[in-house]
């Protein structure tokens, strides 16, 4: 099967002799001089494999390979350079590169690496046709969704990671559909939109007169979830002092109620999710080490949408067939100037955010012809101009920059804008220190 290669190298002969080969294989390839390149090359589009060298001036193989992990892509990549060692070669492997290749590269040896390995995966990770998946997948969620429907049956905690939109809480309702607990109830819920005292009493429940406002005795989510699946979304915001109370819960299955002394049994299954990275925060004192791995049984990354255009027109039509009827609107399609004007954006909110978008396309259209017209300016002029070197957290912030001034400051306009919560807004606004 055809693969998308990028080819990383500061050699531009070697980059060339490579590509020619790649292309008489029946392979796509791109080149990219260095790893800063190469980023701007991967933000724009989606590739099946990259080809790594090690030694180069303005960002090296190994910060590359380091800096996509970061960032929680999975690509397959192959280390090719002059300068290997048995040094070299294990931290490129601990980074997670596929293979190691010492130039001069032979060219058999390298179109097996190619073909072999990811055929191979692609093979060994077909989807049981049973496992039922709500919306659409390509190329970059196969993974994905081999992983969850290897882990759905089982009564392992899942956590689920990836920026914010990417369909997080749509992978926990397919993993509880999926699972023999289907039949219980699938209960969310956001730990950064309520208070420590409110996550308390959400989770746990409370008991009446435990505090001015409890006029009745409430059960909590673990109470009324009893059989079924508790997802605890934006797990990184849990405040430090309920984490204790989570782990006991997970461990023993018990808690009590706000307010209560009696002891209350539940077995639900734990899907828990963030955008944040809980392990910096295990080193940073804010996340208790023990919780961290109770939750972190089965770790599943969700790709950004930057790195899944191949599904923008499936999403697309998943998208028109959910809301126009919700309209009235007899939509048929769009132009291909809408189409490509979304491709060609960076979706910092992600699929969140293209769902807003074909939302509030729908609602303006006068035909039945979604057209690029009706798109707001942040995604009709925003096609990707990534500066050199300018990570993913500096894109961010950039993006949050972008849509606070479109919206003259607005804070929940401009969540919206970017589709996240208002008070994940407000805590990056915080984080990056923007006024």
């Amino acid at each position: 099967m055809p693969k998308n290669i990028l080819i990383v190298d500061d050699e531009p002969n070697h980059r060339l002799m490579l590509r020619l080969h790649l292309e008489q294989a029946g392979h796509r390839a791109t080149e990219a001089a260095d790893g800063q390149k190469a980023l701007e090359c991967i933000a724009r589009e989606a590739f099946d494999l990259v080809l790594l060298d090690l030694r180069m001036d303005v960002m090296d193989g190994l910060t590359l390979l380091g800096e996509l992990r970061r960032q929680g892509s999975e690509m397959p990549v192959i280390v090719v350079t002059a300068h290997g060692s048995v040094k070299t070669a294990v931290q490129a492997m601990k980074l997670g590169a596929l293979d190691f290749l010492a130039k001069p590269v032979e060219i058999p040896e390298l179109l097996r690496l190619v073909n072999e390995p990811l055929s191979g995966m692609e093979s060994a990770m077909e989807i049981p046709k049973d496992y039922h998946f709500p919306g659409v997948s390509g190329t970059a969620m196969g993974k994905v969704l081999w992983q969850l429907a290897m882990v759905a049956p089982t009564d392992a905690s899942v956590l689920i990671l990836g920026e914010s939109g990417t369909g997080k809480e749509l992978v926990a309702r397919s993993l509880h559909d999926n699972s023999p607990r289907n039949a219980q109830e699938f209960l969310a819920v956001n730990c950064a939109a309520l208070t420590e005292h409110l996550v308390e009493s959400e989770l746990f429940g409370h008991e009446k007169g435990a505090f001015t406002s409890a006029a009745a005795t409430k059960p909590g989510k673990f109470e009324l979830a009893d059989g079924g699946t508790l997802f605890l979304d934006e797990i990184g915001e849990l405040p430090l002092a309920l984490q204790p109370k989570l782990l006991r819960a997970l461990q023993e299955k018990t808690f009590e109620r706000v307010g209560g002394t009696r002891t209350l049994k539940a077995d639900v299954r734990i899907v828990a999710a963030t955008n944040r990275d809980l392990e910096e925060q295990v080193r940073a004192g804010a996340f208790r080490e023990d919780l961290y791995f109770r939750l972190n049984v089965f770790p599943v990354r969700l790709p950004p949408l930057r790195e899944r255009r191949d599904e923008i027109p499936l999403l697309l039509r998943y998208f028109v067939d959910k809301y126009a009827p919700r309209f009235n609107k007899l939509i048929k399609g769009w132009s291909e100037g809408f189409l490509k004007k979304l491709e060609s954006y960076s979706f910092p909110g992600n699929i969140r955010e293209l769902e807003n978008l074909v939302e509030r396309s729908i609602i303006l259209a006068r035909g039945d012809l979604l057209e690029e017209s009706l798109l707001p300016d942040l995604a009709r002029g925003a096609a990707i101009k990534e500066e050199a070197g300018v990570d993913l957290k500096q894109r961010e912030k950039q993006a949050i920059r972008q849509a606070l001034a479109q919206t003259g400051g607005n804070k929940s306009k401009a969540a919206e804008l970017l589709g996240i919560s208002r008070r994940a807004l407000h805590y990056k606004i915080k984080d990056f220190g923007l006024r």
